[in-house]
């Protein structure tokens, strides 16, 4: 009986451990994949941010793109990271330049956002990254117009700039409202540096309200939870979406991430951009 549970618990780390790498495997296409292949292709089109861009612990949206039809002769690349806040992206910059290139999509801040809920927010990123400072809309707001000051100055690229996610649905709470605030910071400083604005905290509110929901959830900060959505999108067959609807949510899947119902919007706003005469 001893051994068996060896064994049991020997597998279940073991499978474990499968999830987490399907979860963080870096994306092939990345920034430093980009440069060291040296693509003809054109135009090249990198996508900066967080695990939504990553799109491993939620929906692709980045590699939907990537398979459009009509970019079948661009070089899209992706360069998400989970766990990421505006300061890890102002590191990538260096290879950024440069690769140079045509477009640069930008969704950054919900980590920093989260960041600013709670010390026990905080701490998970301070040990994570090794943060010394603490995250403020102040950080975020210098830190998001020297990342767009540094890509207008430095390359040719057009710059598109994503508000924000919701942080969970339910309007009235704290994490909403923080998800909110970091949006209008977002738009102010797009606005101020002359960047494509696109909407998509406000597209995903104005969602919620349409849909008339019986009930909205909010985020409630659960980590664990997190990892079993995870751990159930790669061990079963069921969707992002199944999984959004499972946990009681619209637009997301865990509180944070988008679902497809929500990254479809998002990936859409993207093709405006990129395909602007077509949908």
């Amino acid at each position: 009986m001893k051994h068996l549970s060896k064994l049991w618990l020997l597998g279940f780390l073991i499978f474990e451990s499968c999830v987490i790498f399907q979860a963080t495997k870096v994306p092939a296409n990345n920034l430093k994949t980009a440069l060291e292949t040296n693509s003809t292709k054109t135009p090249k089109i990198v996508f900066l941010g967080d695990s939504i861009t990553h799109g491993r612990v939620s929906y692709d949206y980045v590699g939907s793109i990537a398979k459009h039809p009509s970019l079948a002769d661009s070089q899209v690349i992706n360069e998400g990271i989970n766990s990421r806040l505006t300061v890890q992206i102002l590191e990538q910059l260096e290879n950024l330049k440069k690769l140079n290139p045509d477009y640069v999509f930008l969704l950054i801040g919900t980590n920093d956002l989260k960041a600013t809920l709670t010390k026990e927010e905080y701490d998970r990123y301070a040990g994570l990254w090794k943060l010394k400072e603490p995250v403020t809309e102040e950080s975020f707001t210098n830190n998001l117009t020297k990342i767009i000051q540094t890509i207008q100055k430095e390359t040719k690229a057009k710059i598109i700039i994503f508000s924000p996610p919701v942080l969970g649905e339910d309007p009235t709470s704290i994490p909403f409202q923080r998800s909110k605030r970091f949006a209008e910071l977002t738009k102010q400083i797009s606005t101020k540096e002359k960047t494509t604005y696109k909407p998509l905290h406000e597209t995903l509110s104005q969602g919620l309200d349409e849909a008339k929901l019986s009930s909205r959830k909010p985020y409630v900060q659960n980590t664990w939870g997190m990892y079993l959505t995870i751990l159930k999108y790669y061990s079963t067959t069921s969707s992002w979406d199944d999984l959004g609807d499972s946990n009681g949510y619209y637009y997301l899947t865990d509180g944070i991430h988008l679902n497809a119902r929500g990254g479809k919007i998002l990936e859409g706003m993207a093709l405006e951009e990129i395909l602007p005469n077509k949908k």
